[in-house]
């Protein structure tokens, strides 16, 4: 009974235990570094007790805990390393007020259920002291007070949310305090209520703060108000990523209120990005140095910029998605940035070659696939995942991310199921999508070997163990370092040859066949369709993909040495 519950194992003397495995990214930043699992005996044996069953329900709540305490440590993490700091805005503080009172509420909910009318006698007695010094502070104005109270209060709540903050930040720490004192005074009747045994609502979880009421809507808030509506849907990539444009407007512009940045202002920015030092966020002579004091230093010691294609792609994009969000929710009546870009002197065809045929030819017949793959090999994701690239055009990411449960049969035919976990962020909507299996895939024994990883794993383990995240987020990095070495041992050279070159062969024979640019095709690809509000490949039967997708095909390749049917 006990191993049908999610989570319980029996060991071979018949303890039941709960285990449950940490996410690999939020490893490094738990109390014990590196820990695995959770492990905690549930105190029976074969079958689930009552007191097992609370034992599971404990040990459910510290496992959620320590997630959320490690992915609050991460993002501190992150965001040190980065330079940055989160501002206490009028919008962060609001959210910040609502979590507290929403915990309060949750905090109190449990402490009735487990200690009952002791609790409640106590709560009674703390209100009458408590209530009416919280009621004079309000009056008075007593910060001093406050901080004694709410202070180390403040402070979880801050550091359990992720957060890093100015330590001279007086006025927003004020802020948070006068807006925890209002809590509790809010706070008052609910608490009472409840210990009196009426059923007390608990408040729904707060949303990021966005398009804040009062004071000055600086760019600096505007990004607080950015992250937060945006971050939890990006990947850690994407963290990374937007890191260094917001340090840009930080530095810059970060004073500034949003409405007032007219075009002037905007191309000012957009002539400081052009010269920004190359790795400016990685190298020591800049560190400590503001975005406009390091460009000086290396106008100074003639470091060389970025490219245009960093500028275009990796800045002026992503500072217009910032202010085109600001449109979006009134912070500004036009985004000031909307079309800055500068000339690119490599032309897109330039930037990534597809393989040709006889690369092809000469890579699938050098090892690891020069024979057929055994099922259980220890790096299976070397074999699989670039043919698997080549005959459904997935991004690396999207392949090597992919879980044990992800692998279905619809409508009688195997799919990949390319859906956001834990482990892995979806780079657009459209890129949530179901994908037959190509029948070349078919024929090298797929399906057994997923037979086999679901005989050996979990469903919600990866299909490829060796396509795991780095440090980053990036899922598959070292099966891409892996494949851009063999590719340098084969001698197979070409304009940024690597996995994603698979990407653009696939496109190639979607063309070939009339398919590219059209809806099966686009599909299929996991791009959108112009018109279209929501991802063909949710939308499209799964036999009409497979009719489109076993179009595909690469004449002069010959793989009948792998096939296993």
């Amino acid at each position: 009974m006990g191993k049908s519950i999610n989570w319980v194992r029996e060991d071979p003397t018949g303890r039941l235990i709960f285990r449950r495995r940490y996410p690999e990214d939020v490893r490094p930043f738990l109390e014990k570094p590196g820990q695995r699992e959770l492990k905690i005996p549930l105190g029976a044996k074969t079958i689930m007790t009552k007191e097992a069953f609370q034992k599971w329900e404990e040990a459910k709540r510290a496992f959620d805990r320590n997630v959320k305490a490690a992915r609050a440590a991460k993002q501190r993490h992150e965001t040190l390393k980065l330079g940055m700091k989160d501002a206490l805005s009028p919008s962060r503080v609001a959210q910040l007020a609502k979590i507290f009172h929403r915990n309060w509420h949750l905090s109190d909910e449990e402490a009735l259920r487990e200690r009952g009318e002791d609790f409640a006698d106590l709560t009674r007695e703390a209100w009458n002291c408590l209530l009416p010094e919280f009621q004079e502070w309000r009056g008075t104005g007593d910060l001093e007070a406050m901080e004694g109270l709410w202070g180390k209060f403040a402070d979880a709540l801050i550091s359990s949310e992720g957060l890093v903050v100015d330590a001279d930040d007086s006025e927003g720490r004020e802020r948070l305090l006068w807006a925890m004192n209002d809590v509790a005074l809010e706070y008052a009747d609910d608490a009472q209520a409840r210990v009196r045994g009426k059923l007390v609502k608990v408040p729904p979880k707060p949303e990021g703060p966005a398009n804040p009421k009062g004071g000055a809507r600086t760019v600096s808030a505007l990004l607080d108000a950015y992250k937060a509506a945006k971050w939890q849907g990006w990947s850690k990539s994407s963290h990374n990523a937007i890191g260094p444009v917001f340090r840009v407007l930080k530095d810059t512009i970060g004073g500034r209120e949003v409405a007032k940045i007219d075009r002037v202002a905007a191309r000012e920015v957009f002539e400081l990005v052009q010269v920004l030092p190359l790795n400016m966020g990685r190298r020591r002579e800049f560190s400590g140095m503001t975005v406009p004091q390091a460009v000086e230093e290396g106008k100074r010691v003639g470091h060389p910029f970025i490219g245009a294609n960093t500028v275009n792609r990796a800045y002026m994009v992503q500072i217009a998605a910032v202010f085109n969000w600001a449109v979006d929710e009134d912070w500004a009546a036009k985004n000031p940035f909307s079309g800055l870009s500068v000339d690119d002197p490599v032309d897109d065809r330039d930037r990534r070659e597809p393989f040709t045929s006889n690369q092809l030819s000469t890579l699938f017949s050098a090892a690891p696939w020069d024979k057929r793959q055994p099922h259980d090999a220890k790096k299976p994701g070397q074999f699989w995942v670039p043919l698997i690239a080549l005959y459904s055009g997935m991004r690396m990411g999207e392949i090597a991310c992919l879980r044990i449960m992800d692998i279905e049969v619809l409508e009688g035919v195997l799919a990949f199921r390319v859906r956001p976990h834990e482990g892995r962020a979806l780079k657009t909507k459209e890129s949530r999508r179901d994908l037959p299996v190509h029948s070349a895939i078919l024929a090298m024994g797929f399906e057994a070997f997923v037979d086999h990883r679901r005989d050996k794993g979990q469903p919600s383990d990866l299909l490829f163990p060796d396509g795991k995240a780095n440090s980053r987020g990036q899922g598959g990095a070292k099966l891409g370092e892996w494949f851009s070495g063999r590719l340098r041992e084969l001698e197979i050279v070409g304009t940024k040859l690597g996995m994603h070159s698979f990407r653009h062969n696939f496109e190639d024979r979607l063309k070939a066949v009339g398919l590219h640019g059209r809806p099966e095709g686009q599909a299929l690809g996991g791009r959108k369709v112009s018109g279209s509000e929501g991802s063909y490949g949710s939308e499209f039967p799964i036999k009409l993909l497979e009719e489109a997708l076993e179009k595909v095909s690469y004449p002069g390749l010959e793989l009948s040495h792998l096939r296993q049917i």
